[in-house]
């Protein structure tokens, strides 16, 4: 028997080339639940049927080839201590007080995440091109949170739009009000949803609107819940400037986040339940 990582061959007559490559394969199109050992995902040994099967009918195989991905607006992975946004907008990050410096990513790559470890720590940029007033959006990324927010405040993952009109911001945000929650903030008019978020551990966040008057919530490409705004609205976010780290910056609430964040993104479309859930364990979400 050939034990390739995690796909095991039965047999001397599969060629370590075609073995490699139905290993890439699967990695990027496969997800547990396209597997027959679904329940078992840790194991990550699936034999060449399984694998043959997911690649015909997984979530981004289709007979003919492979599903179209989605593209995100923006997107930084930080890799190497890049501020590069490898989404499809030009959106370049600059600092006005301090900036955070980097630690190892998700995935353990050094250099690989921001590390905000005190106030005024932050990056900003333009939002002229974001989802602005009420258009559909997604929210989601990988935090690790080394603290959490007292009662009545928030640790905010990034945000844009104007913070003086209500329901004019665009934040996501890690929050208290009478418990530990996730939240898509509009500053007034806001989503709250009851999560305690774990510190000093990686874990993925994700909220989504999609037009109307609540918001969705996905930890670790899990639904939370749903969590109607609540204040002064509608949403109808304004241009005004993008930042990831802070609310306002200096003379501003001190709501600065505290911990590391990676593989920041924003899409102009309200991803489904199983986009977000293929975000999570592939990094692709694909058109459905």
């Amino acid at each position: 028997m050939y034990e390739f990582y995690f796909l095991r061959f039965p047999g001397p007559e599969v060629s370590y080339w075609l073995g490699y490559l139905l290993i890439l394969f699967s990695f990027i199109q496969c997800s547990p639940s396209d597997l027959q050992n679904a329940n078992d995902v840790y194991s990550r040994e699936f034999n060449e049927t399984q694998i043959l099967i997911c690649l015909l009918k997984g979530t981004s195989c289709i007979p003919g080839g492979v599903r179209t991905t989605v593209q995100p607006l923006v997107q930084y992975n930080f890799t190497a201590g890049s501020l590069v946004n490898s989404g499809s907008l030009v959106l370049a990050l600059g600092n006005q007080e301090a900036p955070p410096g980097f630690t190892s990513g998700k995935d353990g790559d050094a250099n690989g995440a921001l590390n905000f470890t005190a106030n005024n720590q932050h990056y900003t940029g333009s939002d002229a091109s974001l989802p602005l007033g009420a258009s559909p959006r997604t929210f989601c990324s990988w935090i690790k949170p080394t603290s959490l927010p007292g009662n009545g405040s928030h640790r905010v993952v990034f945000r844009y739009g104007d913070p003086n009109v209500s329901g004019s911001f665009a934040v996501l945000a890690i929050s208290n009000a009478s418990g530990n929650k996730v939240s898509f903030l509009g500053s007034g008019y806001d989503a709250l949803a009851d999560y305690t978020m774990p510190v000093n551990t990686w874990s993925h966040l994700c909220s989504t609107y999609n037009g109307g008057n609540t918001a969705d919530f996905y930890v670790n490409g899990i639904f939370i819940a749903t969590a109607p705004f609540v204040g002064t609205g509608p949403i109808n976010t304004i241009s005004t400037s993008f930042a990831i780290g802070t609310w306002t910056g200096s003379g501003g609430p001190a709501v600065y986040w505290v911990g590391a964040l990676d593989d920041v993104r924003i899409y102009n479309i309200a991803l489904n339940a199983n986009q977000i859930g293929q975000m999570y364990q592939t990094g692709f979400v694909f058109v459905e």
